[in-house]
């Protein structure tokens, strides 16, 4: 294959890789906390509620960041800057829907956990945590 289609193609598959991965994420976690500690927990307790919502979105933020500095064919450290710019406006127009259309305040926390996922993502990419050794 051309190395330029390949690119391409790369390129393509960035955002909607990332988003794929975000939801997988989230969704693993939830089963893998279903699975082990939520038969030991109350499902109405905070400490569940903590578990499940924000701990799913902290990985969530993170693995979208992550997803997209990876599959991406150069300028990684930019896409990734690019996607938690993209994470942010996205939370921005969440925040919206949530508080003046839905009313569900309580889904504010998981919106700024995927937030701080991606962040704490992106600075270990800027470090070069993740950079081959």
């Amino acid at each position: 294959m051309n190395k330029t289609v390949k690119n391409a193609l790369l390129w393509i598959t960035v955002i909607p890789a990332s988003l794929a991965g975000m939801i997988l994420a989230s969704l693993l976690w939830r089963i893998i906390h279903i699975l082990t500690t939520a038969r030991y927990l109350d499902l109405n307790s905070w400490f569940n509620i903590i578990m499940v919502e924000v701990v799913s979105n902290i990985i969530a933020g993170a693995v979208f960041v992550f997803i997209g500095y990876k599959i991406a064919p150069n300028n990684k450290k930019t896409v990734a800057i690019i996607l938690v710019a993209l994470l942010i406006v996205l939370a921005g127009s969440s925040f919206f829907i949530v508080n003046f259309i839905t009313k569900e305040y309580f889904t504010n926390i998981g919106i700024i956990s995927a937030i701080f996922g991606s962040i704490v993502c992106y600075i270990s990419i800027y470090k070069g945590e993740f950079d081959k050794s």
